[in-house]
């Protein structure tokens, strides 16, 4: 770790204004950046000298020496602002400022603390509360006295159950925490899909209700925290401590061909993800590096930096070359993008003749990015495949959920139509089984 790239734009929000100057010492915790409106507070993640300042980043050449210590937070009047000073923001990818986030009261409400780990490969966050349980407890209590919550449900994937059987202990005598178990399934973990399981939220017949792909969790009078987040939180409130690090997930070829998942905890903000990588100089040669988890995650390169809201960095295997095969894209609300999976099939060499999203797609045309009505209820695909096909499509190449992958592999496989998942490349790269049908117990 030599240089930290600290980009000035980490949450939702407009970008932090620089504090520091170039030849600045900087010690770690201290504030160097903030933001003139929604944003969160940037601070420095090391000890080290200001080499570069410009319209992206703020760029530190880091110490030989990194002393233990860091410059804490200032007092505060209250904990929501102990939240705010730390720069603390949403760390399971959307990255909304969490001290905006929490001025929200929901008297009487329901907090959800989001340990699903809804990507698979991802273990950062049932890591982090094998080692600091009590901790994201004591942070869920804050916010929810923050919130005015009256309860809080814990959502995690059942086949943790190890962490389970911690999280029931811990509980025990906290009669507002209930646990919320999850099927190992894509997308278990997505916001609205723990509201409408967590039966909190219904219809007016009685029946689980799911938000629209428009309103957020405040309208089932709710708020849903990562589990990271929330530790985060609690370290500001008790330790005055700044947000500086991430937990996040190195996977994939890391030795050799030997496939490996690995927990890095508390990787310094800016920190290059070629340094990370340094560490494993027996590589095998890999098709792409991800930045997050296999279904939303992105490419990324050996010079990008770590930020507030990066989850892992995935390893996968070289991409087949299909030499020029005619693939249709099957888009997904809940996974990757039509731009992303043309820069999928264009590393496979496959010719795109069409695009399709999944019937429960709801997108939004200025982003490109869409919604899922109801996620992880598929609508069925059979006539969606047979436009793709119609359009000239010998293969498939589908980002589609778990339950909408298993009514794909229903209709393509008798149209003689071999299919590709888009998280196909990670989940091979770590043995891990691939998407296709459902296996009778739920699981992946």
């Amino acid at each position: 770790m030599s240089k930290l790239v600290l980009p000035l734009k980490e949450s939702v929000g407009v970008p932090v204004t620089p504090i520091v100057s170039v030849g600045d010492h900087v010690k770690r915790g201290q504030l160097i950046g903030k933001p003139d409106g929604l944003g969160a507070n940037l601070h420095a993640s090391v000890y080290g000298t200001v080499t570069e300042i410009n319209d992206k980043a703020i760029v530190i050449e880091a110490d030989d020496e990194q002393p233990a210590d860091y410059v804490k937070i200032p007092d505060t009047d209250s904990n929501l602002e102990a939240i705010r000073e730390a720069g603390v923001i949403g760390a399971g990818g959307a990255g909304f400022p969490a001290a905006a986030k929490y001025s929200r009261p929901i008297p009487g409400g329901h907090l959800f603390i989001n340990a699903a780990e809804c990507e698979p490969i991802l273990g950062h966050n049932i890591s982090r509360i094998t080692t600091d349980a009590e901790q994201i407890i004591r942070g869920a209590e804050y916010i929810k006295e923050i919130v005015q919550a009256k309860d809080i449900h814990i959502a995690v994937k059942r086949y943790h159950t190890n962490v389970v059987a911690l999280l029931e202990e811990l509980t025990r005598t906290h009669d507002d925490i209930s646990l919320e178990l999850m099927w190992n399934r894509y997308p278990e973990g997505e916001e609205r899909a723990v509201l409408r399981d967590s039966g909190l939220y219904k219809k007016p017949d009685g029946e689980n209700a799911v938000l629209k792909t428009t309103e957020l969790p405040y309208a089932a009078n709710a708020i849903v925290a990562n589990v990271e987040t929330v530790y985060r939180a609690a370290r500001a409130i008790e330790n005055r401590e700044p947000v500086m690090s991430k937990d996040i997930t190195v996977a994939g070829r890391l030795n050799g061909d030997n496939k490996m998942v690995l927990v890095h905890k508390d990787v310094p903000v800016g920190t290059l993800v070629g340094d990370i990588l340094s560490e494993f100089p027996d590589m095998a040669d890999y098709g792409e590096l991800i930045m997050g988890g296999p279904f939303t995650g992105h490419s990324t390169t050996l010079d990008s930096p770590i930020t507030k809201v990066d989850g892992g960095i995935i390893a996968t295997i070289p991409f087949p070359n299909l030499h020029g095969e005619k693939v249709g894209l099957l888009a997904c609300a809940c996974s990757a993008t039509p731009a992303r999976m043309k820069e999928l099939a264009k590393k496979m060499n496959a010719d795109v003749t069409g695009v399709e999203w999944c019937k429960n797609a709801v997108i939004n045309p200025k982003t490109g990015t869409a919604k899922c009505k109801n996620p992880g209820i598929c609508p069925g695909q059979a006539q969606t495949i047979l436009k793709l096909r119609k359009e000239g499509a010998k293969t498939l190449l589908v980002g589609n959920c778990t339950d909408c992958t298993n009514t794909v592999m229903g209709v393509a496989p008798k149209l003689n139509m071999p299919v590709y998942h888009t998280t196909d490349f990670a989940r091979r790269a770590v043995d891990m089984r691939i998407m296709r049908n459902i296996l009778p117990e739920n699981n992946e």
